[in-house]
């Protein structure tokens, strides 16, 4: 036997078996959401030990108040008949002693809520900052991919589910754990047998609720992401509201939206029903509970081994069981759905970011402007190869245009000169150095960028005009900047003139409007390279023209790359290279390229009528 107990004790010691716990802790999912919640948790040390001291003195309230009930009712049993009116000023102190302790258990109950509310929202403030600041440097791929809809969801329910967790979860299933040990320890002291008899009914709810767990975290998980599905579609369809209106297309779109809603709400049923059963199992099995105790004390109280004080105390502390066991239910959906929550942001948090978290590497220093791209592929998840040996140079007083057919590859040569994409072949410098191998911010720092759809944030007109400015840039750069792209005629006309909101996306001015305010944000922060994609689109013919002389005029300071097929900036234009299928087919002048009667000829020509 001792060589048993000895060959025992050394497997506890042996690696392996620490492996094991390893492997369980791992795997365990409670275990892993504390320890992916703890960073959050850790400045808020003092916080948690007050709540555990909180919880710990309304678990001894609860506990005690049961007690002092059972000392009650055997003290006014017990009482001669004659002695009884001597005995009433013991029997009183016993009642306002049960009287501050109900006051006690609200006032401790008001201040753990305080102090758990409180505690949950700093937890999601933190989780917000850290998943906003991850997400600024995430490739670009994946924020489109996701769409701003579900990307909220991250921000909004999936963080407010932790939230959720931390109070209903963490906290009340400790209490509820404390509680239920003190609970058990005192039936023990008050009376085994009985006590036994209670735990005989506890391998049959633990078995049921491990059974029916499984199917609370499938319905769960299902009734999320038909959530994120509705919530997405919601998203896109009230972006895209003109083009339901202008196709008449409400019909069918009212008829998608109910069966997603149908969906939603089978889901949110089943969840319903697996929740319900497990908060059933509780209150049937401390239901079946009270027989046994009641069965149990005939006996009991026939052999007098228990008073009438102490079994209603055993009954009022069985009765404490039931919303213990009720609330553990709760807490035990709570948690599969904030588990569903944890693994989307985990999901979204272990996207790679684009640069270092300590970006050590040099800042890009421009003294030319020159901007070569060698040999450069690129490959998109979505679309496969967009870019194939693409081979182009830009120097500082040329503007340098970008020509092709729809999809060949222009505004995704912007974007890896930008660095917001990474390309599969090749490689991209700046005055000689690689952008792969300076500091983002000082690449993102030297280049002004202009997007086709030219988005604009939610404030107003000046406010987006000096998004990018850095301090030291002079007031006359910026004014230099509005007069370059007739933002400055466009505020006149305007009746809040600078402060005009432009709404969310820049909703509350024109196309052409808000290309204009785009243009003067690149130009004011004074970069020494200015990338355009597609920056007169929205433009009419006599604006497109006056953009083609202002962006002339702006590339004699800098390096200009602007993607364009119209024919206004492409006949001022130095060199232009002429993309098709994602490889570089022509490169010359206009003229060059008209006598060359090729692709270029023929694109120009459909652009022109």
């Amino acid at each position: 036997m001792l060589h048993n107990l000895y060959h025992t004790i050394e497997n506890l010691r042996s690696p392996a078996f620490f492996e094991q716990v390893g492997a369980w802790v791992r795997a365990n999912r409670f275990v892993r959401v504390l320890v992916w919640l703890a960073p959050f948790l850790r400045p808020d040390r003092r916080r948690l030990l007050a709540v555990a001291a909180t919880t710990f003195l309304l678990t001894i309230t609860e506990t005690t108040t049961p007690v002092i009930i059972g000392i009650f009712v055997d003290a006014m049993l017990d009482a001669a008949p004659d002695s009884r009116s001597t005995g009433m000023n013991g029997h009183w102190l016993i009642l306002v002693l049960l009287a501050v302790m109900a006051l006690a258990r609200g006032f401790l109950v008001a201040r753990q809520q305080a102090q758990i509310g409180d505690l949950g929202e700093r937890v999601a403030a933190r989780i917000r900052t850290r998943l906003w600041e991850h997400l600024q440097d995430v490739p670009l791929d994946y924020v489109h991919r996701c769409g701003p809809g579900r990307l909220s969801l991250r921000f909004i329910s999936d963080t407010r589910m932790l939230q959720r967790l931390i109070a209903q979860g963490i906290v009340q299933l400790a209490q509820d754990v404390l509680l239920l040990g003190a609970i058990l320890a005192a039936l023990m002291i008050i009376n085994w047998r009985m006590t036994l008899g209670v735990a005989l009914v506890m391998p049959v709810y633990i078995a049921l609720f491990y059974r029916l767990n499984p199917s609370l975290r499938h319905a769960s998980r299902a009734a999320r992401r038909s959530r994120s599905r509705l919530a997405a579609y919601l998203h896109d369809r009230l972006e895209g509201m003109a083009v339901i209106k202008t196709y008449v297309r409400q019909t069918a779109e009212q008829h998608r939206l109910k069966r997603l809603a149908r969906r939603l709400a089978r889901n949110g049923a089943r969840r319903a029903t697996q929740s319900g059963a497990l908060q059933g199992l509780a209150a049937g099995v401390v239901a079946l509970s009270s027989v046994i105790v009641l069965a149990l004390a005939m006996f009991e109280s026939a052999s007098g081994r228990i008073t009438a004080g102490g079994l209603v105390l055993f009954y009022t502390m069985l009765a404490l069981i039931i919303p213990i066991f009720q609330r553990i239910a709760v807490a035990n959906r709570v948690f599969q759905e904030s588990y569903i929550s944890l693994e989307r942001l985990q999901q979204t948090m272990n996207v790679a970011a684009e640069r270092p978290e300590r970006d050590t590497r040099p800042p890009l220093r421009v003294s030319d402007g020159e901007v070569t791209v060698e040999g450069v592929t690129c490959r998109r998840s979505e679309r496969g190869v967009v870019l194939r040996n693409v081979t182009l140079r830009a120097r500082r007083g040329e503007l340098i245009a970008i020509t092709g057919p729809n999809g060949a590859g222009k505004s995704t040569l912007l974007e890896l000169i930008l660095g917001l994409r990474q390309p599969s072949a090749g490689r991209i410098c700046i005055d000689g150095q690689s952008i792969t191998e300076v500091a983002l911010d000082s690449l993102r720092a030297a280049i002004g960028f202009v997007p086709q759809d030219a988005p604009l944030l939610d404030g107003t007109i000046a406010e987006n005009i000096l998004y990018g400015v850095r301090s030291g840039i002079p007031e006359e750069q910026i004014q230099r900047a509005a007069e370059l792209t007739g933002v400055d005629q466009l505020v006149a006309r305007l009746p809040n003139g600078w402060q005009t909101r432009v709404g969310p996306g820049g909703g509350n001015l024109s196309g052409g409007q808000r290309q204009m305010v785009a243009l003067a944000r690149a130009l004011a922060a004074d970069p020494p390279i200015l990338l355009l994609d597609e920056a007169g689109s929205a433009l009419d013919a006599g604006a497109e023209e006056q953009l083609a002389r202002t962006l002339r005029r702006i590339a004699q300071q800098r390096t200009v790359i602007v993607s364009a097929h119209r024919p206004a900036t492409l006949l001022l234009a130095d060199r232009i290279y002429v993309l098709e299928s994602g490889r570089v087919v022509e490169v010359g002048t206009h003229a060059d390229l008209i006598a060359a009667n090729g692709v270029y000829t023929r694109l120009f020509r459909a652009s022109s009528t």
